[in-house]
């Protein structure tokens, strides 16, 4: 059985060759077809996860959604706020069982950006040495969560940050990222950083070997700026202190300490680089917004 996100990904590869096709009315149709598609799906999910919450509650939407399926095609709609503890969660239990045959078990301690932090319980008499787990988990971190880059095992460096997308608890105001538009995608080239300003945020966004971050344009605490430091692969070198800061986690590259600048999400929508600062709930529409639409008797 094909896994959901292959299905998505081969869905997206068609779209993709459908949309480059010779012809270019084709392209056009392609794209028509998807927002119809789109447009259709949305209203109806929007319409049944109101009728849902209101009908069974809060904690039926919970169970619900405790559905893998189920919740991927809400959060696709943007109906829930993406959990990154939660996905982290379930690509773990695909190796938990396993490290635990060889009596091992995995925990997560927290999920920072691209950075998962998960602490290790060896059994008395385990054999299995730590970099084959380390191997083990990056696999399937790598296979099942989007985004991961970085697996740092031991204790939790930084108190968990709280988060600022809804839980699957307070399903009543789903909440979505506000994205605010930076920058052309094609302005800032691998290896360089620019400055903005997003939401009343000072960001620093960098591109590292294509790929864009966004962290806070902070020293740590500190008012002054790092707009004027050097980047070095990922690492990015304080002009005021010599910090170093891996931008793909915000965390100190050159301290033991916890100390850590804060990663915004960011993504590339039709050329354009946009930064996701706060967030806002979702608009709803429920059944009575739709009385006056039918016919009047």
């Amino acid at each position: 059985m094909l896994r959901q996100e292959d299905v998505l990904d081969e869905i997206s590869r068609l779209i993709e060759s459908l949309e480059a096709h010779a012809d270019p009315v084709v392209g056009e149709q392609v794209g028509e077809l998807l927002r119809g598609i789109d447009a259709v799906h949305r209203t109806a999910l929007s319409h049944l996860f109101t009728a849902i919450v209101g009908i069974g509650g809060e904690q039926f939407m919970d169970r619900l959604t405790g559905d893998a399926a189920i919740r991927m095609l809400f959060m696709s709609y943007d109906l829930l706020a993406v959990d990154r503890r939660i996905n982290t969660e379930e690509a773990l239990d695909a190796v938990r069982g396993h490290l635990h045959s060889h009596g091992v078990d995995v925990e997560l301690l927290e999920v920072v950006g691209s950075e998962v932090f998960v602490k290790l319980h060896f059994a008395d008499g385990t054999s299995l040495p730590v970099e084959a787990v380390r191997r083990d988990i990056e696999a399937a971190l790598r296979e099942c969560l989007v985004g991961f880059q970085i697996l740092t095992i031991g204790e939790r460096r930084a108190a968990p940050k709280v988060s600022e997308l809804v839980a699957l608890g307070g399903l009543r105001r789903a909440n979505r990222p506000v994205y605010h538009p930076a920058f052309p995608a094609s302005e800032l080239e691998p290896g360089e950083t620019r400055a903005i300003e997003a939401g009343s945020e000072p960001i620093l966004i960098a591109n590292i070997g294509g790929e864009f971050y966004a962290v806070r344009d902070r020293c740590g605490d500190a008012p002054l700026p790092l707009s004027y430091s050097a980047l070095s692969d990922t690492v990015l070198v304080c002009s005021w202190h010599g910090c170093r800061y891996d931008l793909r986690s915000g965390a100190r590259d050159d301290s033991s300490g916890g100390d850590r600048i804060r990663v915004y999400p960011v993504r590339v929508e039709n050329g354009m680089v946009e930064v996701a600062v706060g967030v806002e709930p979702m608009p709803r529409e429920g059944p009575a917004n739709n009385a006056s639409s039918g016919e009047g008797g």
